[in-house]
């Protein structure tokens, strides 16, 4: 049929006319915006992921402690049960500490007395290796200490091992036995209450003092030698002047004196630390006194900035 020049023309043909596009033209326009959108957001969506999955996802039983954004760099956090034979083998009193164990650091054991401890051997796991790693990008601070150093230390008197058992008198049952069975311990409920974060980095700063650096830095942090380390020759001068009081016991034995004066003056030199609790003023008398903490241990602070700068001393606490 011819349509006549008076006629109006068709929809279709009006629309191509006036430059619409037809249903099936405007369909492969559309399918063509959604494709071109598709191409622009699946690299954005690929790089949100991408970026999402470069720190760990939070374990369960951590909320409320610390958190190493990159603690796969160091351990799987894979827990065996019972210990590993090769533990056992190399000190066989070992089997009586427990059921759970975690390695970390390539070197580092921790035993749990039981499945009750694991979230604590999470938590400590943590928060060591937010000591080695201040800066969080996954690496040692120090990588001929933590890489070169601590594999080192194997066998029954030399392997570090970190204990976490239900209630204190777990681990000091094992208090006489030589040689000791940890380096450092642990209860779930302490006086009435559970673990928590202050006691955690305050026994961990202690065992790195204590068990590593008074033996790897020993011109720092060394005890009982004749000529004092840095922080032995600040720890008894605190002492006589009475800006480090305690038990007469503790400060007889440079063991138990020189990691609680450094711990104290940590407290307030290192940032993290809550500001509630301890140390007490009656104990550490300059407390919250950075200015005169400065003025009378100028040359212990001196050796902190320098080891870390070098990576050999922790930036902060490990706090949430």
């Amino acid at each position: 049929m011819k349509i006549s020049p008076l006629s109006p023309p068709s929809a279709p043909l009006q629309r191509r006319l006036q430059g619409h596009p037809t249903k099936s033209n405007f369909l492969a326009v559309k399918s063509i915006y959604v494709l071109v959108c598709f191409c622009l957001t699946v690299p954005i969506l690929l790089t949100s992921l991408a970026c999402s999955q470069e720190e760990d996802t939070p374990s369960p039983g951590l909320e409320g402690f610390y958190v190493h954004p990159k603690a796969s760099s160091f351990t799987n956090l894979k827990f065996q049960s019972p210990l590993p034979e090769w533990f056992v083998k190399e000190y066989p009193k070992r089997k009586m500490m427990g059921d759970q164990y975690l390695q970390i650091l390539g070197n580092i054991s921790i035993v749990g007395e039981s499945a009750d401890q694991i979230d604590d051997m999470k938590k400590i796991a943590h928060a060591l290796l937010g000591f080695v790693d201040s800066n969080e990008d996954g690496k040692a601070d120090d990588p001929k200490l933590w890489n070169k150093y601590i594999p080192t230390l194997k066998g029954a008197e030399g392997r570090l091992v970190l204990y976490v058992t239900k209630e204190k008198q777990g681990y000091k049952r094992f208090d006489s036995m030589g040689p000791s069975l940890y380096d450092q311990a642990w209860s779930t409920n302490r006086d009435g209450e559970k673990l928590h974060t202050k006691i955690i980095m305050e026994e961990l700063f202690h065992f790195l003092q204590n068990v590593i650096w008074s033996r790897y830095d020993k011109k720092s942090f060394g005890m009982h030698q004749k000529t004092p380390s840095v922080v032995a020759e600040a720890a008894h001068r605190a002492v006589r002047d009475r800006y480090y009081v305690y038990d007469e016991d503790c400060i007889s034995s440079e063991s138990c004196l020189l990691p609680e004066f450094f711990f104290c003056v940590m407290t307030d030199v290192l940032p993290g630390w809550p500001k509630e609790g301890a140390p007490c003023i009656s104990e550490w008398t300059l407390k919250g006194q950075p200015q005169a903490i400065e003025k009378n241990f100028s040359k212990m602070l001196a050796m902190v900035k320098k080891l870390q700068k070098q990576g050999r001393m922790p930036l902060k606490w490990p706090s949430p």
